[in-house]
């Protein structure tokens, strides 16, 4: 019954902490990079002109710009991912849990079909018959 406790909905079994702990710890990762490529997008000085396709500071900005946006797009994806699984391991500890209940209900069965008492017919004697030697 121990190894059915990490699916439990509650989340407090080991496997469940097991598997939000990489997973919170890449969003946090994620997270802390595009707060810091914005912070660093946002102490570039921004010109009056426009720049040119020649310019290595607009070509360092357009670059940390895809960075950036490539960094959102794959956090999405990563957030989609977590939801779905945690979607599906509410449906696996459901029917865990549906499991569970029926292998009680078979116990307590079994349990009381131990208890009931089994009527034993009674074997009488074979009496000898008579002119029979």
């Amino acid at each position: 019954m121990n190894e059915l406790n990490h699916l439990s909905p509650s989340g407090s079994g080991v496997g469940a902490r097991k598997w939000r702990s990489p997973v919170l710890i890449v969003i946090s990762l994620l997270v802390l990079v595009l707060v810091v490529v914005l912070g660093v997008y946002e102490t570039i000085p921004v010109k009056e002109h426009k720049a040119t396709a020649s310019d290595p500071t607009a070509q360092a900005i357009h670059d940390l710009q895809a960075s950036v946006q490539q960094v959102v797009d794959q956090l999405r994806a990563l957030q989609q991912t977590v939801s779905s699984d945690q979607t599906e391991t509410k449906q696996l500890s459901d029917q865990v849990n549906a499991l569970s209940s029926k292998l009680k209900a078979l116990q307590r069965s079994f349990a009381s079909a131990q208890q009931a008492p089994v009527a034993v017919p009674s074997i009488e004697p074979a009496t000898p018959k008579r002119g029979a030697r």
